[in-house]
């Protein structure tokens, strides 16, 4: 079932476009984690390694 917050987030496809994950915003942190299909952990060290590039996480995670 898709989450009230989850109807005014743009696509994976259009927040490609933002080209950054914003670890300090928990809305962020919660789109990215379901997104890549990840924990919150996983996607935190991951921008620790690579920065915060949506195409260098997808990467680094192999998604």
């Amino acid at each position: 079932m898709i989450s009230p917050a989850h109807l005014f987030m743009p696509s994976v496809a259009n927040m490609a476009n933002v080209r950054l994950i914003d670890v300090t915003d928990s809305s962020d942190v919660d789109y990215w984690t379901e997104a890549f299909g990840v924990s919150e952990t996983e996607l935190r060290l991951a921008v620790a390694a690579v920065g915060s590039s949506v195409q260098d996480v997808r990467d680094h995670l192999g998604k």
